[in-house]
């Protein structure tokens, strides 16, 4: 039937009033990227990754070495735009990078430690315009550890110390810019403390710790200008650092309780936080189910954090194990996003062969670097999140004022959200005069059950209602790449549900609220509405005794015995009562059902009553006790 071929193609682009809904999240999905390895070194760790992409890290001729331990060559990469170069860091014994940014600048440096006096010592790298540059000679016993777009470098001496194994006893802070060429060491919020600069964000705001004298304990600051601020303690834990801050201010990094005059505690402890502006009491992250400790390394602009849980207590090393340890069995990258924390190792789509150990940073499109085990070579990896559907507001198909929330057995709604499919796709040919319950990848399900669907697109669905109860509420979940092994679905949206849920169609929504009801003159077939609504259809207004034949969606059960999704075989009238108004004036029904040749389609046809007014004439429908509402109306000519 044209008509219904017409109002098809209409129904994606008609206008719409949302009701206000709740945007669920789930857990995260990302592809996984291999970055390769150097030649003849076939061991890699990614260790920083910059807003646009660049990713730093190191290479080495023998997988599972770890650097303070076992002092291997290590050869510095930059990856980018597909690449790796060698940086040939050639100046330091065991380089590692720890920072880069979006104009390539890379950051990082060399630690040292005499495991047999318990000292060490640490000595920086600044690479900058395609070649390395002397570091400031404030910097000559620090290592950087953060770069931002600005060209702002974080850097902490490192100096292993008074039968310590505690990085931080003795350490100093300091910002270098390399624009101005200024370098200013940070002070301690305690006095006569030490002070550690571990991460800074876009606007200059330093996430670090500071420890007292006594060396008893740390204390996670923030650093905005030079000024240092307390971030809250970890009920329970004796130290705590800040290791990275976004551009809110929200700080993640990690509390623990360890003896740091050995070179491993058992009985140590330690857990991701994050430190919530505004908030008295950092937040717990916990570890993996099975994991006894965890780190945080990295937080981007929207909250979600990365790091690394283990079945093993803390080292003296902490969060820099990411840096400098090699993946291992007891590592496990995690992302902590929408109060959850998931192991990333279960969050891949394309990760066969994987096993993810670090995660140590996280950009604000979502991109995380990290070093795993792939098939058991140490690689790096980039992860791209990978869009999961995500359903805004359900309402009726008809786009009523206001919006019809409820739903109902042979009803038309549409969902709208985000990445509900890969593209925009509306009905070919039909199959056993069927609609499709898999359109273009996407399936609209209520618990086990498809339900039919006339058009997918990235941010609307129209979908036709299977059978439902008639009251309560129905869960109703979108699944991208239906069908395939990588099926992504979303979080369950109860929808209210109800025996009819009437509402009209119409041809488009106007300015003022009356919108003009889709309906046809049954004796000439043309458009019912003003000369000229849409261009290159015809519409005429009606008049006094004309019969017309209008449309709607949600007008509960008939006698028909098709199943639903299946092209109606006849006509099959409402089983509902039910009446009709036109300008308030009794409308004369004929039938009113399902419309043939049609699935989800209802339509009445009645008889214009004389006595109305020229203009727009509000058309009412009740069925079972339910009004449709007074903004659908009819165009009539004296």
């Amino acid at each position: 039937m044209a008509l219904i071929r017409i109002l098809t193609r209409l129904l994606p682009l008609l206008g719409c009033l949302l009701a206000s809904g709740y945007l669920s999240a789930q857990g995260p999905q990302f592809t996984i990227q291999d970055l390769g390895t150097l030649p003849n070194l076939p061991a890699c760790n990614g260790l920083a990754l910059s807003q646009s992409g660049n990713v730093v890290g190191y290479c080495t001729g023998t997988p599972g070495l770890n650097l303070l331990i076992n002092s291997p060559t290590t050869h510095v990469f930059l990856y980018s735009k597909g690449a790796m170069t060698d940086l040939n860091v050639s100046s330091l014994n065991t380089p590692f990078p720890t920072g880069v940014n979006d104009s390539g600048v890379v950051v990082g440096g060399a630690v040292t430690v005499n495991v047999a006096t318990l000292s060490g010592t640490a000595s920086p790298f600044i690479y900058e315009n395609g070649k390395f540059q002397t570091p400031p000679a404030q910097l000559n016993d620090a290592l950087p550890l953060a770069v931002n777009n600005a060209g702002e470098v974080v850097a902490t001496s490192l100096q292993i110390s008074s039968g310590s194994f505690n990085f931080f006893v003795q350490s100093s802070a300091f910002l270098d810019s390399l624009s101005t060429g200024t370098v200013t060491q940070l002070a301690s919020s305690e006095t006569g403390g030490s002070a550690a600069a571990l991460g800074i964000n876009s606007t200059g705001t330093i996430a670090g710790a500071t420890v007292p004298p006594s060396g008893s304990g740390a204390i996670p600051l923030l650093w905005s200008g030079s000024t240092p601020t307390a971030l809250p303690q970890l009920s329970g834990f004796a130290y705590a650092i800040a290791t990275s801050v976004n551009d809110s201010g929200v700080a993640a990094g990690e509390a623990f309780t360890i003896n740091f005059n050995v070179l491993s505690d058992p009985n140590a402890i330690g857990h991701a936080v994050l430190y919530q502006t505004g908030s008295a009491t950092p937040t717990d992250l916990g570890a993996l189910p099975g994991d006894v400790s965890s780190a945080a390394l990295g937080i981007n602009n929207s909250g979600a954090v990365v790091g690394f849980s283990s079945s093993s207590p803390p080292t003296f090393s902490m969060y820099l194990a990411a840096f400098i340890a090699s993946p291992a069995s007891k590592y496990h990258a995690f992302i902590y996003s929408g109060g959850k924390i998931y192991n990333l190792n279960n969050q891949l789509v394309n990760g066969s062969g994987w096993q993810l150990s670090f995660a140590t940073q996280i950009n604000n499109a979502g991109q995380i670097v990290g070093t795993g085990l792939i098939n058991g070579a140490q690689h790096a990896f980039l992860l791209t999140p990978v869009l999961s559907p995500s359903i805004g507001n359900v309402v009726g198909a008809g786009f009523s004022t206001p919006g019809v929330t409820s739903i109902s057995s042979n009803g038309v709604f549409t969902i709208f959200g985000s990445a509900l499919a890969a593209t925009s796709e509306g009905l070919g040919q039909l199959v056993d005069n069927q609609l499709p319950t898999n359109l273009g990848g996407t399936c609209v399900e209520s618990g086990t059950t498809k339900w039919n669907l006339y058009y997918v697109s990235p941010g609307q669905l129209n979908v036709l209602a299977g059978q439902i109860p008639t009251s309560g509420t129905v869960p109703v979940t979108v699944v991208t790449d239906c069908g395939t092994a990588n099926e992504m679905t979303s979080p369950a949206m109860n929808v209210n549900v109800a025996a009819v849920a009437p509402e009209f169609l119409y041809f488009l929504e106007t300015k003022n609220g009356e919108n003009p009801v889709a309906a046809v003159d049954a004796s000439t077939t043309v458009f019912v509405g003003p000369p000229g609504l849409i261009s290159g259809v015809t519409f005429a207004p009606v008049h006094a005794g004309d019969v017309i034949t209008a449309y709607g969606v949600g007008w509960g059960p008939t006698t028909s015995t098709d199943p639903i999704g299946t092209l109606a075989s006849g006509i099959a009238g409402l089983t509902s009562s039910n009446s009709l108004t036109l300008g308030g004036k009794t409308a004369n029904i004929s039938y009113i059902g399902l419309s043939p040749e049609s699935a989800g389609l209802y339509q009445v046809n009645f008889t214009v009553p004389s006595g109305l007014s020229a203009g727009s004439q509000p058309l009412v429908l009740t069925v079972d006790g339910v009004t449709t509402t007074s903004n659908a109306v009819i165009d009539v000519a004296n």
